[in-house]
């Protein structure tokens, strides 16, 4: 997840559509974000305007036309909004697949385009509304292994990915097992075709995908300090460069466990606050 200090700085430089003012709300922005899952059908003209305005503020080698084709793909959206002033502040887009792999089912949930304004970098609301979306859709299906397909050219979405999967691959600790390489061979194949280079476990685009902005999360040596973190920079050298990294995490019981105990801590940590207020 990338993003801007002031929220419309760089993005107002795209050459994107004007966002009506009736997209945002007259209240105040509360500078905190709030999640909302919506289906990519009921999204409106000014809502997708302001998603290209965040987007196109952090990426390069990118095209409204090509954002829109990707957003189409997806089924849904999980929109990141000021809860203030509903404004578009950052979102994530999510497609579930349904495959065989050896003869038997798994779903697959293909997380594509996440971006998020650095003016609200370090909240969880995407983290929440995420994993909301992952034990629902695990809890509709609890004997078909679910998997988390990402792909990833910056350190801070393979940490959200590597922190939130107890099983993750590829990780710096152990060997991926073959069977999941086999799924993201197969995955990789299906959606990005010789872009894939299975050898390297990257995608290589031919026609440049998007990258990130210079100055933009640079990986610097307090970053690198983190062994995930080093691990990533080693296995994906050219992310700079717009470089993806494919990835597979097991949405599991040890998921959901880390997950409640997430919300637990965080529950325990405001109540503390409260009774220190």
């Amino acid at each position: 997840m990338q993003g801007l200090k002031q929220g419309q700085g760089k993005a107002s430089a795209c050459a994107a559509d004007s966002v009506s003012l009736e997209a945002a709300d007259l209240r105040a922005a509360s500078g905190k974000l709030a999640s909302r899952r919506i289906a990519v059908s009921e999204l409106d003209s000014d809502t997708i305007a302001q998603m290209w305005s965040v987007f196109c503020g952090y990426y390069a080698d990118i095209s409204r036309d090509r954002f829109l084709a990707d957003l189409h793909e997806k089924q849904f959206v999980l929109l990141l909004l000021d809860s203030g002033d509903r404004s578009v502040q950052g979102f994530t887009t999510i497609q579930v697949l349904q495959r065989h792999f050896a003869g038997k089912p798994y779903l697959a949930v293909y997380s594509g385009d996440t971006i998020i304004n650095e003016a609200y970098w370090g909240q969880s609301a995407l983290q929440a509304g995420f994993y909301r979306f992952l034990m629902g859709l695990k809890a509709r299906h609890p004997l078909t292994p679910l998997y988390w397909f990402l792909i990833s050219k910056g350190y801070k979405t393979y940490l959200l990915f590597s922190r939130g999967c107890a099983d993750h691959w590829p990780r710096y600790d152990r060997p991926t097992p073959d069977h999941v390489l086999g799924i993201i061979d197969q995955l990789s194949r299906e959606k990005f075709a010789d872009d894939w280079k299975p050898e390297l476990g990257l995608l290589q685009f031919a026609t440049p995908a998007g990258r990130l902005k210079e100055g933009v999360a640079p990986v610097d040596d307090a970053a690198l300090a983190y062994p995930d973190i080093r691990y990533f920079v080693e296995r994906n050298p050219g992310h700079a460069q717009g470089d993806e990294l494919c990835c597979l995490g097991a949405i599991n019981a040890k998921t959901g466990v880390s997950y409640v105990g997430k919300l637990a801590r965080k529950w325990v940590r405001r109540q503390l606050r409260n009774l220190g207020a």
